[in-house]
């Protein structure tokens, strides 16, 4: 067997073969690569711990090591991070030589009683590679031959370096690769190379064989970039590598695919993909008190827990009554059921009840939610059932397709269940609980979808992937910071003491000379051209400088014209040489987006088809008279905008509270008794908070929600004296009617409907910081809403009025003539001279509708298509619908 070695081959690598043909019995490979097919080979192998679990072991193990550590401190506020940052140093300990016994310092002495402290802790990377070295001489038989280094042997760190020293003794052939291949002499590249090699310098030409390009923004980056790939000829794209450091293409394959290219499909880990999701969310959702934002979020996953169809039932459900144990909440639960029954239509009653039964168990555990006290924590098994059913889910959900992202999932699951037994605890407190989780699903995983098309680029994430000759070399994202020097953490005394036992550590001085290394390597393994891009913005952030720019610079002091090209250059040179290509580019007719229009023509007689039959509400004759092109949208077509379920803000949601509490505490018939309305109240509105305004106990509404235990049972309170001062009876609450007035027909929803003989009024109950513009509405005649509630309100032989009921200000708002109150409002028209104008204005607007015409309010110009004769004035404010 011959390996090839690279200390960033762990992945794809360029080339992917030792030799031009390949060969069965050969790989490129990285530390873990060559660690797992020596264990392989010597029958050392074992389950390999995420690192979540092995953080999970060494926080028993510094726990078990007893008090007066160095840790002890952090510990005690954060254990999880402690226990992070000292298996590092463990980790690196162990690379460096240390076998776990004291040395004679404090702080390394201390761990080395928490070495030995506990259980066993799950091996490392570091501990695997030192298992072989103590293995090896011991094991003959190794199938490995030859072991070629991509790296300079002498650049190794210590770990690795050991580890050839012992596959040498072993017999392993080890001899170092010799990739790079000269660029012509004389060329730019070739003195850039000389350069780098430590030869004096020599002046750049800007032959285009070395570039910098450099762009504003990524996306003109990927604009140039895409378009010299596509001018070279396909035997010019064999042989070129896109080196991507930040390990994503995405948008260089946008541009890519825009010229008919193929992508090459890098894509950077990321813990935020969709059904990742899934696993915090289950735990978020388990806290006290229920946050209703948290499951509905879990829903509208694109691959939610539960069937789609439910869980957009659900969604609806918790978007308009954001709570558990409400009616909205029943009522889709009992949805759901009749729907599976119906899906199981086929089978005999008896198996399609028990085949539904167990569906809604199953899918009940998910909504399960808000059953655990953060402060107090959740219990370890119920933690790690929690997880279980996340593991479960995910295998079933992919069903032996292999979908990279569920199978990720199942085992991040499977981690954090691992984790939990490790620590030994029977509680996990909340924070513990959500580092576990956000450490298990750090390293993310790749988009899924974004793959490597067929074609003759390839793409690398590391500089060191890039380990033999390559004609040309794209450097995509040359900013900085590059890869970063791990600081040691020990003082000399300690270093001293650990050189003492054998313990060699790399210093940062070696560490930065090997990562200086394998960024000037892939300018040594560049044959023909290599091509630099630097946008000023990267991703959202200003980039920074990279460290081989600074070694790079004093070469691009007066550098020829070809050397630095400005991207921008191609949006006003039709022809622009880059890197030995001419990137032609060809003027195309400027397109602009549709201009904004007052007015829109419909086919005549097409929006009278339309309209027939309508009636109309308070809303939507408000939305017409505010702009009657939103209302033809909305309200006749039934156009929404496209928008995810939301949770409603707390206080529309005291809003829903006071109504629905006012519904229950006001039956048809005379007012309740005084005595004891606000405690009825106050158990009502503690009832009903937790099934249909649950986001209000979450700790960011504290101040509005103590406010709101006593202004909402004061105000019902006030209510039910006003109806008892008024002598007033309780004709009915959220009632539908409907009702007419000069040929518009009106419908409506009516708040508290109220009686005194044949006078009927409607009380509309509004839970608002500021009483102007109701107070205004009713001066100036232009209530809308309370002239449709009259219209509907009124029965044969009765007379209706309407008002509004201020809760939070504990006043009624009427005009003259109502029943509701001693000091009406004045206004300037009387509740019927309203309805006459709504009505005659409806007609209007209506009329012009089925001439074809339809106004959109959002222009200046719309107030001069208007139709003639309307009596309430143009809005505003203008008409905001898109």
């Amino acid at each position: 067997m011959h390996l090839v070695f690279g200390l960033s081959a762990d992945g794809r690598v360029y080339p992917d073969a030792a030799e031009a043909v390949g060969a069965i019995d050969a790989a490129i490979v990285g530390p873990a690569g060559l660690v797992s097919m020596i264990e392989a080979q010597l029958g050392l192998l074992g389950p390999i711990a995420s690192r979540a679990v092995r953080t999970a072991s060494y926080l028993a193990k510094l726990r078990t090591a007893g008090n007066g550590r160095f840790w002890i401190a952090s510990f005690e506020k954060d254990p999880w991070s402690t226990a992070v940052t000292l298996l590092q140093w463990r980790d690196n300990l162990i690379a460096a030589g240390w076998h776990g016994k004291p040395v004679g310092t404090g702080r390394i002495d201390d761990l080395a009683a928490a070495e030995n402290a506990g259980t066993t802790l799950p091996l490392g990377l570091a501990d695997r590679a030192v298992q072989l070295l103590q293995t090896l001489p011991s094991r003959p038989g190794l199938r490995l031959k030859r072991l070629t280094l991509a790296e300079p042997r002498a650049l190794l760190p210590p770990l690795w370096l050991r580890l050839m020293d012992a596959l040498e003794a072993a017999g392993v052939s080890i001899n170092q690769h010799e990739g790079c291949v000269p660029a012509v002499e004389g060329s730019d590249l070739r003195k850039v190379q000389r350069a780098l090699a430590g030869e004096p310098p020599d002046p750049l030409t800007g032959d285009g064989t070395f570039v910098v390009v450099e762009s504003d923004t990524e996306l003109m980056a990927a604009e140039v970039v895409a378009d010299w790939l596509a001018t070279g000829s396909a035997e010019e794209g064999a042989g070129t590598v896109v080196l991507a450091p930040d390990g994503d293409t995405t948008l260089l394959d946008h541009a890519l695919r825009a010229r008919g290219l193929p992508a090459l499909g890098l894509s950077a880990p990321s813990p935020w993909r969709g059904a990742l999701q899934i696993l915090p969310l289950a735990f978020a959702a388990a806290w006290r008190p229920f946050d209703p934002r948290v499951l509905l979020n879990l829903l509208m996953l694109p691959r939610p827990p539960i069937s789609r169809w439910a869980a957009k039932r659900l969604a609806r459900a918790l978007s308009s009554e954001p709570g558990l144990g409400g009616a909205a909440w029943l009522d889709a639960w009992a949805g759901i059921e009749a729907r599976l029954m119906e899906i199981h239509a086929e089978l005999e009653p008896k198996h399609a009840r028990k085949k539904v039964d167990a569906v809604l168990a199953e899918w009940r555990t998910w909504t399960d939610v808000g059953r655990f006290d953060r402060r107090v924590g959740i219990p370890t098994v119920e933690a790690q059932a929690i997880a279980g059913r996340v593991a479960a889910w995910a295998m079933r959900a992919d069903a032996g397709r292999n979908d990279r992202l569920l199978l990720a999932v199942a085992a991040a699951a499977g981690a954090v269940v691992d984790a939990l037994t490790r620590l030994e605890q029977e509680v996990m407190p909340a924070l513990l609980l959500e580092r576990i989780v956000g450490q298990v699903l750090a390293e993310g995983v790749v988009n899924p979808d974004h793959v490597p098309e067929a074609g003759n680029v390839r793409a690398v994430r590391a500089p060191g992937a890039l380990w033999s000759a390559a004609s040309r070399v794209v450097w995509w994202g040359f900013v900085g910071p590059g890869e970063r020097v791990n600081r040691e953490p020990w003082d000399s005394t300690e270093i001293k003491a650990l050189e003492a036992a054998g313990v060699i550590l790399e210093s940062s001085a070696e560490a930065a000379l090997r990562i200086g290394a394998s960024y000037t390597q892939v300018l040594q393994h560049a044959a023909e051209r290599v091509v630099f891009v630097r946008p000023a913005l990267f991703r959202d952030e200003q980039a920074t400088v990279h460290p081989l720019a600074h070694q790079l610079r004093p070469l691009l002091e007066g550098a020829g014209e070809g050397v630095m090209f400005k991207a921008e250059r191609l949006l006003r040179e039709p022809d622009a040489a880059l890197a030995g290509r001419l990137l032609p580019r060809h003027a195309i007719e400027t397109g602009y987006p549709p201009a904004g229009a007052a007015t829109w023509t419909l086919p005549v007689g097409t929006a009278t088809a339309l309209m027939e039959g309508r009636s109309e509400s308070a809303t939507s004759l408000r939305r017409l008279f505010n702009c009657q092109f939103g209302w033809f949208a909305q309200d006749v077509l039934n156009l929404r905008p496209g928008r995810f379920a939301e949770i409603p803000g707390p206080d529309q949601l005291f809003g829903n509270l006071a109504h629905e509490i006012a519904r229950r505490l006001l039956p048809p018939g005379p007012p309740p008794p005084m005595g004891g309305v606000r405690t009825t109240a106050t158990e009502l509105f503690e009832t009903l908070l937790p099934q249909i305004a649950a986001p209000l106990l979450q700790p960011e509404h504290a101040g509005e929600l103590s406010a709101a235990r006593e202004l909402v049972p004061a105000a019902l309170e006030s209510l039910v004296r006003l109806l008892h001062e008024r002598e007033l009876e309780v004709a009915g609450s959220e009632l539908e009617r409907e009702g007419s007035h000069h040929g518009l027909a009106l419908l409506g929803r009516l708040d508290l409907l109220v009686r005194r003989g044949p006078q009927v009024a409607v009380l509309d109950l509004k839970w608002t910081r500021s009483e102007r513009r109701y107070r205004e509405e009713i001066a100036e005649g232009s209530a809308v809403q309370l002239a449709v509630y009259r219209a509907i309100s009124a029965d044969a032989g009765t007379t209706g009025t309407g008002g509004y009921f201020l809760l939070r200000q504990r006043r009624i708002l009427a005009g003259e003539g109502s029943i509701l109150a001693d000091h009406p409002i004045e206004s300037g028209r009387s509740d019927t001279e309203t309805l006459d104008m709504i009505a005659g204005d409806w007609k209007l607007w209506r009329d012009l509708a089925s001439s074809g015409v339809l106004v959109a309010a959002g222009f200046d110009d719309a107030v001069d298509h208007r139709p003639e004769g309307l009596e309430l004035e143009a809005p505003r404010e203008p008409c905001a619908f898109r």
